[in-house]
């Protein structure tokens, strides 16, 4: 594998980069999350940069850019927060399903304003008993017989459904007696429809894109809204989790990364007993394994991203760069509470707030322990 950069990919990442210090470094995302504030302006200057088109092919008006590129700016926007890179992962990953799976009707009438920034998905798989075992999915939608389903069920941890311009990709049951695998479909749903009423769920952080309950009596959503073939919409729905996954974990690179950089010129800076608090073998130690941690889940989402690329499978190598970057997240993000001390555990501070975000690290977009699960299945282990 070349670990070296193009000219055209260290322009993208020093673009990234810059466009993090003037639009949204991390005490501005910090403020947004605190307030919950949607950042029109941040979705805007995304478009403006082309990045959201970045992943489509230039016959559906894209730029043809790879997971490679991809992963460049979800760890430079990560710097900012994991919220951030979400906010641009989170709108196009959908996207990408819809272009494979969907129908020319349905390219034209979605991709464009995603396209654009006026527009974005959500994903709505998770129900209230159902995490991890998504395939065990109960909302129901029944064929009325009249171009028509009628849906019927209750959608929690629906990241941006609550957002302006929003349309919901939500997994529904729609053959209840087949196998639990056999008998899933995606639809395309529209907030607005009457009979649906979302909730906004109330978190530790990830408050700009917001977390949601969505719940649904008798809503009717047109059959021209289903995406992929009828009842087979657990194929549609594994064929976008090897880019979530490696997406994510390069965003929890930069959060991390960023998150060290700050724990390490504090330790530069404060001193005590004569020197700076970073001088002494406790911290200096912590921070240098600290680093070669995030070097490693910077190197297996970089691995996972470039087999993606080259057409190779890489559901094993995605489930151990998201577990590596995920965890490193949250140690990144407990070391420099420590190192900050008080002025950490101060809710002023960065510091706080990348606590906060990294608890769900290892818990949003497959845990840990399933990460661990698929793991042992391509050793050839049976994990329960």
């Amino acid at each position: 594998m070349d670990f070296g950069l193009s000219d055209e990919q260290r322009l993208l990442q020093k673009t990234a980069r810059d466009f993090v210090a003037r639009t949204c470094p991390p005490s501005v995302a910090k403020e947004w999350d605190e307030a919950g504030t949607y950042p029109t302006a941040l979705f805007r200057g995304m478009a403006e940069q082309g990045w959201f088109s970045l992943p489509f092919p230039e016959s559906a008006g894209g730029a043809d850019g790879s997971i490679v590129e991809l992963c460049l700016l979800a760890e430079e926007l990560g710097r900012a927060s994991l919220d951030i890179a979400m906010c641009y992962a989170g709108t196009f990953i959908p996207g990408l399903t819809l272009y494979k799976w969907g129908s020319p009707a349905q390219h034209e009438r979605y991709l464009p304003g995603l396209m654009a920034g006026t527009s974005r998905f959500a994903i709505a798989m998770s129900e209230p008993d159902v995490g991890s075992d998504v395939a065990a999915l109960r909302t129901s939608a029944v064929d009325t017989g009249d171009d028509h389903f009628l849906v019927n069920g209750q959608k929690a941890w629906c990241t941006g459904a609550g957002l302006p311009g929003t349309v919901i990709a939500m997994y529904v049951r729609t053959d209840p007696d087949a196998p639990k695998h056999s008998g899933l479909s995606l639809l395309l749903v529209d907030p607005d429809t009457p009979g649906i009423e979302i909730r906004r769920t109330p978190t530790l952080a990830r408050h700009i894109l917001g977390t949601n309950e969505v719940f649904l009596h008798d809503v009717r959503v047109p059959k021209d809204n289903l995406v992929g073939p009828l009842h087979g919409g657990w194929e549609v729905l594994l064929s976008g989790l090897d880019v979530e996954k490696i997406l994510m974990s390069a965003a929890y690179v930069g959060t991390a990364q960023a998150t060290l950089d700050e724990a390490l010129e504090y330790a530069k800076l404060r001193t005590a007993f004569g020197r700076p608090i970073g001088n002494f073998q406790a911290i200096s130690h912590a921070l240098a394994d600290l680093q070669t941690e995030i070097d490693a889940a910077r190197l297996l989402s970089q691995r996972a991203a470039w087999l993606l690329a080259n057409g190779h499978s890489c559901t094993r190598e995605g489930a151990m760069a998201k577990l590596k970057g995920s965890e490193t997240y949250v140690e990144a993000a407990r070391w420099g509470m420590q190192i900050l001390a008080g002025h950490g555990f101060s809710t002023e501070s960065v510091m706080s707030f990348r606590w906060r975000e990294s608890i769900v690290a290892t818990i949003s977009g497959g845990t840990s322990q399933i990460q661990r699960n698929a793991i042992a299945r391509s050793m050839g282990l049976r994990s329960y």
